[in-house]
């Protein structure tokens, strides 16, 4: 009976141990830093692709048109090279075309001259042989006649002498058939080289011309190109100057909304005692979040892509639609209602002490606000409604946290 009560004992005594351990602080507090971590990591992402997150509108839209009219001239820059590269080439091959042509034409000149003077000796060697041919008809076979003469008593010398020119005029007669055959057929390579070089320097032309009008339509594209180029550098100056100076007024209103913050921490410091006493703070340890949405841009320095310059981002963006409803993150006092050219409509509100701490918290870019100064409210009471005045560029809650007189984080106190 003992041993049973003794472990039924000890089983209790290790279930009210695990719930102890569950329900400790230090268990709730690893399981609100796991909350906080995820609610924050949506947020992380989109700090990550907030590039003009401290721009107004008017400057984004400039720095968007640049962008477009820098793509613009880059576009038709490198159209307007590659119709002078194409132009360069155009004119270069019209340059060989030309040398290859005159090249071709006088070699062609050439051979008409070997072609005329071929028909000329051929000519003088069918007009000789026909001079031999003639001589034979009217005078008979030389050799025959000598030895006829022979016959006839004929000194036997002088047919000796009469042969031996008979063989001269054979041979002579047989170097004059062979001038005459060489003759036709250097005429026929004559011709045909005439030919083929008619054929090419007409082929020559023709590309010759082809690419002369090649090369001015790309002089008349690469001419409306450059009038093309010209006229958007001057819309890209335009553009630039534009940007340029919405950025300078950006900057200027940049600095006046960190000199507003600064200010309104030094009326929070400079609070007495008594007021965060009697801020009416309901004394929790934690704050409420002011709004149901996720968290699009942390708390935390920054380095701006486009104004160059460091800015702390002294709160946390709630994306949430204009006209959502804005509930105080604790109970407390309205210390201040007002519009600023950055914050936009915006509710200060003294919650009194927490954690040791004076705690003041703004909600700012509000459509409008729904308390006034001097009013109390309670924890999740509607004070306002969401939306994108000052500086901002869309709709959302920019929800911040002052502890004794400095900013902090919102997430550490959510």
């Amino acid at each position: 009976m003992f041993p049973t009560t003794r472990k039924a004992a000890l089983a209790v005594l290790l279930v009210a141990a695990l719930i102890a351990a569950l329900t400790s602080p230090s268990f709730a507090d690893k399981k609100d830093d796991l909350e906080k971590q995820k609610k924050g990591v949506s947020g992380k992402i989109d700090d990550a692709k907030k590039d003009l997150e401290a721009s107004s509108q008017k400057y984004a839209a400039a720095v968007a048109a640049l962008k477009r009219a820098q793509g613009k001239l880059n576009t038709a820059q490198s159209k307007l090279n590659n119709t002078r590269g194409a132009l360069a080439t155009a004119k270069a091959q019209d340059a060989q075309m030309q040398a290859k042509l005159v090249s071709t034409e006088a070699q062609l000149d050439a051979a008409v001259a070997r072609l005329s003077k071929g028909k000329a000796e051929l000519r003088a060697s069918e007009a000789k042989v026909e001079q031999f041919a003639v001589q034979n008809i009217e005078q008979g076979d030389p050799g025959m006649r000598a030895f006829s003469e022979l016959l006839q008593g004929e000194d036997p010398n002088a047919f000796s002498e009469q042969m031996s020119l008979n063989d001269a005029v054979s041979e002579d007669q047989v170097a004059t058939m062979q001038s005459l055959a060489a003759a036709r057929v250097i005429l026929e390579v004559n011709r045909d080289r005439v030919t083929k070089l008619r054929d090419q320097v007409k082929k020559q032309r023709k590309a010759a011309a082809a690419n002369l009008v090649r090369k001015q339509q790309l002089e008349d594209a690469a001419e409306a190109q450059a009038a093309e180029v010209a006229q958007l550098v001057t819309a890209r100056r335009g553009a630039r100057f534009t940007a340029a100076k919405l950025r300078a007024a950006d900057k200027k209103q940049l600095e006046s909304l960190e000199a507003d913050r600064r200010s309104l921490e030094a009326r929070i410091r400079a609070l007495t005692p008594k007021q965060v006493r009697d801020a009416g703070g309901d004394g929790g340890g934690t704050l409420s979040y002011p709004a149901n949405g996720p968290v699009t841009s942390q708390y935390g320095m920054r380095f701006h892509p486009v104004l160059h310059v460091w800015k702390l981002h002294d709160g946390t963006d709630f994306g949430i639609p204009c006209g959502t409803t804005v509930r105080a993150a604790a109970g407390g006092t309205v210390l201040q209602t007002y519009y600023n050219g950055g914050y936009g409509n915006r509710v200060i509100l003294n919650n009194g002490r927490m954690r040791g701490k004076s705690v003041v918290t703004t909600y700012n870019h509000l459509t409008r606000w729904t308390v006034s100064p001097g009013q109390r409210v309670k924890r999740g009471q509607r004070i306002g409604y969401s939306g994108t005045t000052g500086y901002s560029t869309g709709c959302h809650l920019h929800f911040m946290v002052i502890a004794n007189g400095s900013t902090v984080n919102p997430m550490n106190w959510l």
